[in-house]
């Protein structure tokens, strides 16, 4: 079958879906690892199996994406061989120098300014904002409303939480959580959890 195949059930695969029909792309078809979704249907499209088989993985040409929320979760299934597509919502401004890797989500609303690269598997969340020059890893997401001032470096698999503001400049580590609302004046080291305005730590992410 032909069109873009999903690897995802949840609230975040609506979203997923919803950009990539925005932006004209079919659907092949949608896997989700929950049994009790076998069967179900998500935005017209059915969920047809746990996981795709072993064969499935083994195309060269398959193009698929990952629409799960949880950042560890996207890494540990990209781990597997596929042609991960990329999904942009036409409603999102986007500079032609922003560089998106295989596997971004960028939703309605998003403004993604100059000389800013998104990593493999990202999210740009609903109405985010990314400023000049930022660096967002690997699976790192950005929830909505989220904003991010000029060159700022979001670390692999980090969280900015919705209606966060960054300030410019600003490096976040690794596998860092940064709380709702909360606004971040300084850098984060790996692992940590920051919360509050101006924000500070409560300690390891976990």
């Amino acid at each position: 079958m032909t069109g873009i195949w999903i690897l995802g059930g949840g609230g975040h695969a609506k979203v997923a879906l919803a950009t990539l029909a925005a932006d004209g792309k079919a659907i092949a078809g949608l896997y989700d690892d929950d049994p009790a979704k076998q069967g179900l249907r998500l935005l017209g499209h059915e969920i047809i199996g746990v996981t795709p088989p072993e064969d499935w993985w083994n195309s060269e040409t398959r193009s698929a994406f990952i629409a799960i929320g949880s950042n560890k979760i996207r890494e540990r299934v990209a781990a597997r061989r596929a042609n991960w597509a990329v999904a942009r919502h036409p409603a999102a401004h986007v500079h032609a120098t922003v560089a998106l890797a295989a596997g971004t989500l960028v939703c309605a609303g998003v403004v993604i300014q100059p000389d800013t690269c998104l990593g493999a598997h990202a999210i740009a969340n609903t109405a985010c904002s990314i400023d000049h020059d930022c660096r967002i890893g690997d699976f790192a997401h950005i929830a909505p409303g989220a904003h991010l001032a000029g060159g700022v470096t979001v670390g692999a698999r980090s969280f900015i939480g919705i209606g966060a503001s960054i300030g410019p400049g600003v490096r976040i580590g690794d596998d860092v959580t940064v709380g709702a609302g909360a606004v971040v004046l300084r850098d984060i080291p790996h692992g940590e959890t920051w919360v509050g305005v101006p924000a500070r730590s409560t300690g390891n992410a976990g």
